[in-house]
């Protein structure tokens, strides 16, 4: 179904809005972009390009991880243990170096070299300690994350790293790194792009019109162009809605759906504050 859908979308692009998409924001799963490129909608001289969707490129270092974590479980590692437990490549690790991984990403999206150079920060700054500190690509800024750089103009002898990554478990993890830092696969990465929009919409839509139930192409139709509105221009776009039908709108219906928009708001800020470490 995704796939038919994709190839309408493109292959009546011209005739309906007379332009070419030029990319294909995608996660995983190829078979979709793949189809595209057999189907060629805009002839052999304008091939689409496929952008990795961030969001997705991110949840590859936790895969990645995770399945490590579970190849190395029964093994033993340089310093004689095992890959988990305290101290150790644990589940919570995994979630932090995934969620700092893809903000390396977003935050240096112009820069294939700016975006390796923070991926491999964040892989130095977790493993650093006291006698063994590797923060060559953090910051240096004066408003920089990286406490140890920025206790480097202060005074550096007070600084005491936290507990980090062990050094038999940073030298297992660092291949990922290695994989994921690839100028080929962050290449796709430029510009930041990720599906989350497109998915956001549609968890507005199937609230209206559930796909557990069965729905006429009317219902569906009313369904999509509503969210779509909500979507764009927040929930008091319903006022103006319901004024055109002559419904006389009150407090009542106006402050209620203020506040869903400044809840909405303020998660959406409060999501882009958890960019340090």
């Amino acid at each position: 179904m995704e796939v038919d859908g994709m190839l309408r979308i493109f292959n009546r692009s011209e005739k309906l809005h007379n332009l070419k998409y030029s990319n294909y924001i995608g996660d995983g799963d190829t078979k979709t972009f793949n189809a595209l490129s057999e189907n060629k909608p805009y002839g052999d001289d304008y091939l689409i390009q496929k952008i990795e969707c961030v969001g997705h490129v991110q949840k590859r270092m936790g895969t990645r991880l995770m399945k490590l974590k579970l190849v190395y479980s029964k093994k033993e590692l340089s310093d004689g243990k095992t890959i988990g437990g305290k101290g150790r490549l644990t589940d919570s690790l995994i979630d932090k170096l995934a969620h700092y991984y893809g903000n390396a990403i977003r935050c240096n999206s112009t820069s294939v070299k700016e975006m390796r150079k923070a991926i491999w920060a964040v892989w130095g700054h977790s493993c650093s300690t006291d006698d063994e500190p590797m923060h060559w690509f953090c910051p240096t800024n004066p408003n920089t994350w990286c406490k140890y750089n920025a206790a480097i103009n202060n005074n550096l002898q007070k600084y005491k790293h936290k507990p980090s990554v062990a050094k038999a478990v940073r030298d297992v993890i660092k291949p990922v790194f290695a994989d994921l830092s690839h100028p080929a696969l962050l290449k796709k990465c430029l510009g930041g792009k990720t599906q989350n929009p497109n998915e956001s919409l549609n968890s507005l839509i199937w609230k209206f019109c559930p796909k557990t139930i069965g729905s006429r192409l009317q219902i569906a139709e009313i369904a999509a162009n509503l969210e779509t509105s909500v979507f764009n221009d927040g929930n008091q776009i319903l006022i103006t809605i319901l004024e055109k039908f002559g419904l006389e709108i009150n407090r009542n219906v106006c402050v209620p759906l203020a506040e869903r928009d400044n809840r909405r708001i303020f998660t959406s800020r409060q999501r882009l504050l958890r960019v340090i470490f």
